[in-house]
């Protein structure tokens, strides 16, 4: 013990893949040396520090390490199964969720997918087999198929992470392709309604009827606010006053809180105007529509009630008031003219062009959208 605890900083090989390591500012550890089977590049593994591993510990340590490779096994990925051995799906996923962070704009939808793997969540990773996978997710798929096979392809993610981290072994027992395709049934087929649509003839009544005087509250403003900018309800319900050029009567959308990730500018028509007017006199803080915190901003589900208790048919969604305008913009006439395919597009926020067309398109028509939205405005109401 004295010998070892005499030793300058620096590396002493004791043989056969043993040495000690010593750092200057004295701390002493044991690693094991040895070659990977299949590349042949020495690498090192720790054995752990001393004095906590007397010699005699850390040689056989070592020696059993010897043997491990002598029968074509690396020390290293032995030593991740075995920590993968214990690590749950839980611990698992939010290993494998860290390095995603970053191009994740919420991770709100990522674990509202990964709430469907609960069953799965204490069970160790190389436990998990296809049965656990059919039992998790067959009652999921049977009354909502598309959700299930994004959390099942979400699970099929963490696991391959697993299998690279060296966790578990084996094929993916999440796999779709070639194997749970031919275990869950077929989908029905899509009707490709994407967000139902109230007719925009019917528009102007809706509007109507929420500028009743017993339409009270922020949830009749922000929705007629949606509708007018044919905004998406979660841009609406985020809006801030910050966002607002009221000179130039201009709100911009910052590219993290738009669907396409690059910024949007929508051009207020004159009753865009007057229900912001309206919501800075009792303004409370920086969102235009707030909940009944009056420092949080409205929920979606404030809006999807209000259109409940207006009897508007089930499939009405507030989303769906974006291909209202769509149909009317295809019928509409300015001046005597159809509008164009690509402004009515643009006062959407979609992408019209190519990548590379797109890099040279820089302008945004705010002045002849800012005519359509006027004018969409005057059919609203």
């Amino acid at each position: 013990m004295r010998e070892i605890q005499a030793l300058p900083p620096g590396r002493l090989y004791l043989g056969y893949g043993l040495l000690i390591k010593i750092t200057p500012k004295g701390y002493r550890s044991w690693m094991y040396r040895f070659k990977k089977p299949g590349t042949g590049k020495y690498t090192e593994v720790s054995i752990g520090p001393w004095p906590e591993y007397g010699y005699s510990s850390a040689r056989q340590v070592a020696n059993d390490l010897y043997v491990m490779v002598l029968q074509g096994k690396d020390p290293v990925v032995e030593a991740r199964k075995l920590e993968g051995s214990k690590k749950t799906f839980a611990e698992v996923w939010e290993e494998w969720t860290n390095p995603h962070r970053s191009k994740w704009r919420s991770l709100r939808h990522v674990r509202i997918l990964l709430s469907h793997c609960k069953p799965l969540a204490e069970i160790p990773v190389n436990k998990i087999d296809k049965a656990m996978i059919i039992d998790t997710f067959t009652d999921l798929y049977k009354n909502h198929p598309d959700q299930a096979l994004r959390a099942l392809r979400m699970c099929k993610q963490v696991l391959d992470y697993a299998i690279a981290k060296d966790y578990r072994s084996g094929p993916n027992p999440a796999e779709w392709r070639g194997h749970l395709e031919h275990i869950f049934p077929e989908r029905p087929k899509a009707n490709n309604n994407h967000y139902p649509q109230l007719p925009f003839q019917d528009v102007p009544e809706l509007m109507r009827r929420l500028s009743l005087r017993e339409m009270k509250g922020t949830s009749p403003l922000a929705l007629r606010f949606q509708i007018l900018t044919a905004s998406r309800p979660g841009e609406t319900l985020g809006m801030r006053f910050s966002e607002v050029d009221l000179e130039n009567r201009i709100w911009t959308l910052p590219p993290e809180r738009t669907k396409q990730n690059r910024q949007h500018r929508v051009p207020l028509s004159e009753a865009c105007m007057r229900i912001l007017a309206l919501q800075a006199e009792y303004r409370t803080c920086d969102f235009v529509f707030t909940g009944r915190s009056n420092h949080v901003a409205l929920n979606l589900k404030a809006l999807r009630d209000l259109l409940r208790a207006m009897d508007l048919p089930k499939h009405v969604t507030p989303s769906g008031f974006r291909k209202s305008f769509r149909n009317w913009a295809a019928r509409a006439r300015i001046n005597g003219e159809r509008i164009d395919r690509d402004l009515a597009e643009m006062c959407l926020g979609h992408l019209i062009k190519g990548k590379v067309e797109e890099a040279y398109w820089t302008e945004d028509a705010i002045d002849e959208r800012r005519e359509i939205m006027q004018e969409w405005a005057l059919y609203c109401s």
